[in-house]
């Protein structure tokens, strides 16, 4: 995992260093996003983009759980820890990735929390950045090639942009088509770079027809002087002159002598297809800002998982991971384990052995407290009394084999847990529904329009029916997010700093929610499969996973939180769900570009919100099956006399009083006998009895306890049967 981990830093690390020379020198200073090529059409682009995503989500989902994996070391308890944390905290849970864990230890808790915070706030980078390293662009630049043509006079249509460019200019001081046009009939470069905007989102207005590298240029007999007569810089100012139109507003019209544009002078884009006319240029960019981050997060994660290897490599492992390690370390520490609690279900009410120091209150005469446990008095005074809840006091309790659900053992936490994730499934299933009403009445009025014949001539029926309902449906509402394929709802400041953070925002945010819900589900599969894999030691012999004692009758196959059979298939639905939500919104970058004034490139950018139905859909349906279920895991209950443990080291302890060995065939639980007052029941090397129902149990008490220390042991190092103990008694007296 730290090899992994650091092979994913490196990549990001190299990805900077190639396009730090682009980032030091581009032209436009308000956004990072470098890289690419940008002769290639959007069409062909589509499909690396959705492919480069989707590997992006699942290294992403990798690094997520790799994380994870440290994050639990950290927040485990060691061995020599159990009894003390039993003892303040009555349990404790085991396994699984939870920060509370850490307030229940008894050294270390700043370099934890430290630890922690380190992995978590490397961790967030990869949830809010991963989808906005590379993105889409699409790129305009501006034509290179002019071609000169002296016309008689300019046609209709020309004569009538000359009316538009007018009524544009009352709206605006300055057209920068119309500068652009004039300048490279004055010098020979078709350039916007020394425009100004009174309103920058208009620019797409303004050089959206950017498809040709190639624009002709008609000009009339008067103008022919002035062709391609000066330079950029040369170029006065006075050819650029503010006009009174007759409603008296101001507008910008050029010209010098009696030569004007639109008049005398207009540009048009050629339309060969050798030029490309009509398809869209698009790159993927790679944003610089996102890239350098993500950078530093793993190459500090990768440092830290390195280092924590490197130190640990000749130290003995105390860390309690999996509840193997748990019976592992209370059966070589006989300290560490609980008697009289053996058949005692996870987090239910323990007795506490309290210790009083009488103070004032303590009177003759007062009535003795309902609450507490051995105290008849001054129960409320809690700073008089001294609690250990791991004071193996007799516990009795029936054998059953109905047990709770998960719900019930995880209480407040799982209302929260369902809270969060039916709001978000609610919300989901509401837009898509929406959207599949707005789809569906843009197909009914597609087919009344297009299938109506008078309206053939119209150019609403050019508009909508000339490429067919798919392309159309596509337009309004999209597949999946990208170039072509993605359906603008908004439009993001061009040339702002905010603006690209707020893209990084709103194509990440989705993943970032549903990062939440992932860990709460993942959290809630690691407490099933535990209970699963503890339950099967009632009817089956077997051996236990372990990772900080090694032999043959133990399984080191700890893989991350989960056994492969579990993590891989969750690991696979979290990207892809991942990679669906990055489709269903995001954000598409507009970049056009300007190099034909050598003295000054320009660059500007713009970010579009774009969404794609398909992908919304998709997603939805994948939400609520996760709903679905997560349902079902919170209503997760299983059968059996062994009781249920859900993490608990109370659990774990309670039923290793009689196991002390670990046989290459495995362990079992089940009877272990009876003793001088009730049954007991626990792991064993040995043959184990089946349980009796309705029967009192409890663990081992200390007279039995000191008897199995003295040489209650048989042959092979297992515990002795009772009724072996019993003679041995008999015979003592």
């Amino acid at each position: 995992m730290a090899a992994t981990t650091t092979l994913f830093a490196f990549i990001m690390v190299v990805i900077c260093l190639v396009h730090s020379s682009e980032l030091a020198h581009r032209a436009n200073k308000s956004s990072t996003s470098v890289g690419g090529k940008s002769n290639q059409t959007c069409e062909s682009m589509e499909g690396r983009n959705v492919v480069i995503h989707l590997v992006i989500n699942i290294a992403a989902t990798s690094i997520l759980g790799m994380s994870n994996m440290f994050q639990q070391v950290v927040t485990s308890l060691s061995s020599s820890e159990l009894r003390w944390v039993l003892s303040k905290h009555e349990d404790s849970r085991v396994g699984t990735n939870s920060p509370f864990n850490i307030k229940h230890k008894r050294k270390g808790k700043i370099q934890a929390w430290l630890q922690w915070l380190l992995l978590i706030a490397t961790s967030l980078p990869v949830h809010f950045l991963a989808n906005s390293v590379i993105g889409p662009s699409v790129y305009y630049q501006a034509p290179q090639k002019i071609q000169y043509e002296n016309v008689v006079a300019l046609g209709d249509s020309q004569q009538d942009s000359y009316a538009v460019d007018v009524r544009y200019g009352l709206e605006r001081y300055e057209v920068p088509g119309d500068r652009a046009c004039w300048l490279a009939f004055r010098t020979g470069h078709y350039s916007i770079s020394q425009s100004t905007f009174k309103d920058k989102n208009d620019i797409s207005h303004e050089v959206s027809d950017w498809t040709s590298n190639t624009i002709m240029l008609n000009y009339t007999e008067v103008c022919a002087p002035y062709k391609n007569a000066t330079t950029l810089s040369a170029i006065q100012g006075h050819e650029f002159n503010t006009t009174t139109s007759t409603s008296g507003s101001n507008a910008t019209l050029f010209g010098i002598g009696d030569c004007g544009y639109a008049r005398d002078v207009a540009c048009v884009m050629k339309s060969s297809d050798e030029d490309g006319v009509g398809k869209q240029m698009c790159r993927l960019s790679v944003r610089m800002s996102a890239a350098i981050i993500l950078a530093v997060c793993l190459s500090l994660k990768a440092a830290y998982m390195v280092s924590t290897l490197m130190l640990g490599r000749k130290r003995i492992k105390t860390q309690c991971l999996t509840f193997g390690d748990v019976i592992a370390a209370s059966t070589l520490d006989p300290s560490l384990q609980i008697r009289n609690e053996c058949m005692v279900n996870a987090f239910d009410g323990h007795r506490h052995l309290v210790a009083h120091t009488c103070h004032q209150h303590c009177r003759p005469g007062i009535e003795p407290s309902e609450t507490g446990d051995g105290i008849g008095h001054c129960q409320k005074c809690h700073k008089f009394n001294e609690s250990n809840k791991a004071g193996d006091l007799l516990h009795p309790s029936i054998a059953i084999k109905y047990k709770k659900s998960l719900i019930a053992n995880l209480g407040g936490n799982a209302v929260t847990q369902m809270g969060i994730l039916m709001i978000s499934s609610c919300a989901m299933f509401g837009i898509s529904l929406m959207l599949a009403v707005f789809y569906g009445a843009e197909a009914s009025s597609f087919k009344a329009t297009c299938n109506d014949p008078e309206k053939r001539l119209s150019s609403e029926w050019v508009s909508r029916c000339d490429r067919g309902m798919a392309h159309y449906l596509k337009y309004k509402f999209g597949y999946f997010g990208g170039f072509d394929t993605a359906a603008s709802i908004g439009r993001l400041e061009i040339n702002s700093v905010n603006s690209e953070i707020e893209a990084f925002a709103i194509s990440n945010g989705l993943q970032l929610l549903y990062s939440i819900l992932y860990l709460l589900m993942i959290y809630n599969f690691t407490l099933i499969t535990m209970e699963h894999d503890w339950g099967k030691f009632e009817r089956v012999r077997d051996r236990l996973r372990c990772t900080i004692v090694e032999g043959e009758g133990l399984k080191q196959s700890y893989l991350l939180q989960l056994p492969k059979r579990v993590l891989y298939p969750m690991m696979g639905f979290s990207a892809l769900m991942h990679w669906l939500l990055g489709q269903s919104i995001s954000t598409k970058e507009t970049i056009w570009a300007d190099f034909n004034d050598p003295s000054n490139h320009w660059e500007a950018s713009q970010y579009d919100i774009v969404y794609g139905a398909y992908a919304v859909w998709l997603s939805t349906v994948l939400m609520l099956a996760q709903t679905g279920i997560c349902w079902w895991a919170f209503t997760y209950s299983r059968e059996g006399f062994m009781p249920q443990m859900y993490g608990s080291i109370r659990a774990c302890c309670a039923a290793t009083t009689r196991l002390t060995s670990f046989p290459k065939e495995g362990i079992q639980w089940g009877d272990l006998g009876e003793g001088e007052k009730f049954r007991h029941a626990g792991f064993s090397a040995r043959e184990v009895g089946d349980i009796h129902p309705a029967e009192l149990y409890c663990g081992i008490d200390d007279e039995e306890e000191d008897e199995r220390r003295r040489g209650g042991r048989g042959e092979d190092g297992g515990v002795e049967g009772d009724e072996g103990v019993r003679k041995r008694r008999k015979a003592v007296a």
